[in-house]
C-alpha cells in the first residue's frame, strides 16, 4: 500500500526518521480506518438483525491454509519471501488434500515420513505415509513491482517486525494480535529489551510468540516455507495450472467431503515450529 520505499525502510529496520515518521502516520491511518470500517459494519449488521454487539471485532489471524486457498490477506506478517512454497500438513487422504490435487496443487509426503534406511519417502501413496504435505506457489501482490526484488525481506529485523506489531496492536485490533516474531541469537537481547519498554510503559503489548529463523534452508528438507525465485514460481504455477482439473475449489472439496467427517483439514500445527522433534514423557 505504500510502495518500494516502504519496503527498503523496513530493511533498514523501521528508524524514526523524517520519511519514518511519515510512514508511520500512513500506517496509522490506514489501519485506523479499516478498525473504523469493521466496527460500523458490524454494528449495523447487529442492528438489522437485532444482534448484541460484540465487544471485539477486530482481529488478525496468523498466515495459513484458509487466506492461501481463498486469496484472503495471510495477517501483518511481512512473508517469507517475494514467492515463496507453502507447504501444508494434512493426514492421508484428507478432503481438503484431495481437492487441492484436483486443483492442481502437488503432494508429498511429509518430513516424518522415512523408509526402513530413514529416508524420506517420495510418493505419496506409498503404504507407508501417514502424513502429506500440499505444495502451493505464493507470490505476494507486489512482487513484480519495479525494484521489489532488490529488498531481501528475510533479513527485516526482530525489532523491525515487533515496531509493526505495535502498529497493529495500537491502531487496529481491540485485543491481541496474532504474531509470531522470527528472530536470530544475536537478537534475542534487543528485542527482550523492547519487549520489556512496551509492558514497562504500557503502550498496549500482550504477547507474542518467538520463532528461531532458519537462514540455511537446506538443512531442513521441506520446511513449511521454502523462498523460490521468479522463474521458480512461473515454472511451478504452470505445474498447477497443467495438473488443474477444476477452477473452482468449493467443487473440488464437495467430491471428498459430505459433512460427515468431523476432523479434516490441516493439521494443528504446520509451522516451523513442528519440526521439532518429539519427546517421549518418562
Amino acid at each position: 500500500a505504500f510502495g518500494i520505499d516502504w519496503l527498503h525502510w523496513w530493511a533498514q529496520g523501521r528508524p524514526n526518521t523524517a520519511q519514518g515518521l511519515a510512514f508511520k502516520r500512513q500506517e496509522e491511518k490506514y489501519l485506523s480506518t479499516w478498525k473504523d470500517i469493521v466496527h460500523r459494519v458490524v454494528w449495523d449488521y447487529c442492528a438489522k438483525h437485532n444482534l448484541k454487539r460484540p465487544n471485539r471485532c477486530t482481529t488478525v489471524q496468523p498466515s495459513g491454509t484458509k487466506s492461501l486457498l481463498t486469496g484472503a490477506s495471510p495477517g501483518w506478517h511481512p512473508p517469507k519471501a517475494q514467492r515463496f512454497i507453502r507447504r501444508i500438513t494434512f493426514r492421508k487422504n484428507d478432503p481438503v488434500a484431495l481437492a487441492c490435487i484436483d486443483y492442481g496443487y502437488n503432494v508429498i509426503p511429509s518430513q516424518s515420513d522415512k523408509d526402513e534406511q530413514g529416508n524420506l519417502l517420495n510418493d505419496p501413496f506409498d503404504s507407508r505415509v501417514s502424513e502429506w504435505l500440499v505444495e502451493i506457489p505464493v507470490a505476494v501482490p507486489w512482487a513484480d513491482l519495479p525494484g521489489a526484488d532488490e529488498v531481501d525481506i528475510s533479513k527485516f529485523s526482530a525489532l523491525s517486525q515487533m515496531d509493526f506489531y505495535m502498529q497493529v496492536q495500537k491502531f487496529y485490533v481491540t485485543h491481541n494480535t496474532s504474531a509470531t516474531i522470527e528472530l536470530r541469537e544475536q537478537e534475542i537481547e534487543a528485542l527482550g529489551t523492547r519487549i520489556y519498554e512496551t509492558i514497562r510503559d504500557d503502550e498496549g503489548y500482550i504477547s507474542v510468540a518467538l520463532l528461531a529463523r532458519f537462514d540455511d534452508h537446506q538443512t531442513f528438507p521441506r520446511l513449511p516455507f521454502e523462498p523460490i525465485t521468479k522463474q521458480q514460481y512461473e515454472k511451478l504455477m504452470q505445474e498447477v495450472k497443467m495438473r488443474r482439473q477444476t477452477h473452482d475449489f468449493h467443487t473440488a472439496l464437495s467430491r471428498y467431503d459430505f459433512g460427515e467427517l468431523m476432523e479434516v483439514g490441516p493439521a494443528g500445527c504446520d509451522s516451523d515450529k513442528c519440526m521439532l522433534p518429539e519427546e517421549n514423557p518418562n
